[in-house]
């Protein structure tokens, strides 16, 4: 499966690190170069719905990763294809995630994304229910509650989710992982993920968009340069903490409780 991946004109090291992984484990794939948020207009309301500015935490960044996103919602409809792997430049991916991707693609219909990288604050509860066998003892499965799953780092979407998204997503009016908003708005037929979770953050990298309010105090300068610069010992201390951090985030387990609400609009599966 072809695989696009998001990378900021000023992001090289990231872009020198995700080529590498993907040429390694055979995944093919090309760059897209994406909305860098400093350079977007937040009172531009042709792109930006007004309650984005207000309800969107770190606003500036989210937008240009959302825009990011379209554009390769874009790109996937312009290259004729039926689906696509979406990446950040950040992710570690399996060894095999190729027979992985084409796996999940052969259940996807409709309007559908499939998460293979999740971040939840709690450990994600997914059903038995419907769940569909994978390569290596995984599984494709339903969310308990689809506004738990977060991540845009790593996810297949088929074609019909992206002209959906394309066509009522913009003005942009939340984050590019808002997958539960993006379901409760019909915009996308269902949601699933691939557990255990197999795509993870490299901690060598901090978020683009900004995890932090960094301030311009001397504690926020110092912390900005050790991001930028990679300052030895307090970049090892902080990449320690963003991986125990990732891990937190990608805990699930699988339950028989009730879903929050249908988890599909498509008749393939009674609920």
């Amino acid at each position: 499966m072809h695989a696009y991946v998001i990378n900021l004109a000023r992001s090289r090291d990231r872009r020198v690190y995700i080529t590498a992984h993907l040429d390694k484990i055979g995944i093919d794939h090309e760059i897209v170069t994406g909305v860098d948020g400093h350079g977007l207009d937040l009172g531009d309301q042709s792109i930006i719905a007004p309650s984005f500015r207000t309800s969107v935490y770190l606003a500036i960044g989210s937008a240009g990763c959302a825009l990011s996103h379209l554009a390769v919602y874009r790109r996937i409809i312009e290259d004729g294809l039926d689906m696509a792997l979406v990446l950040e430049d950040d992710v570690i991916l399996p060894a095999d995630m190729g027979d992985l991707t084409d796996a999940v693609g052969k259940a996807l219909v409709g309007a559908e994304v499939a998460l293979v990288s999740v971040d939840s604050w709690e450990p994600l509860k997914v059903s038995t229910q419907g769940a569909v066998p994978l390569p290596s003892s995984r599984s494709l499965a339903f969310p308990i509650d689809v506004f738990q799953p977060r991540s845009g780092g790593a996810y297949i979407i088929t074609r019909a989710a992206c002209e959906r998204m394309i066509e009522h997503n913009i003005p942009i009016r939340t984050t590019a992982d808002d997958w539960g908003f993006f379901y409760s708005e019909g915009i996308i037929d269902r949601v699933r993920c691939v557990l255990p979770v197999s795509a993870k953050k490299n901690h060598n990298f901090s978020s683009t968009i900004g995890s932090y309010s960094l301030g311009s105090g001397v504690l926020g300068r110092m912390m900005a340069a050790t991001m930028r610069h990679r300052i030895p010992v307090l970049h090892q201390m902080m990449a320690r903490r963003r991986s125990s951090i990732y891990r937190a985030k990608d805990l699930s387990l699988f339950t028989d409780e009730p879903f929050v609400r249908k988890p599909s609009r498509l008749d393939l599966f009674d609920f």
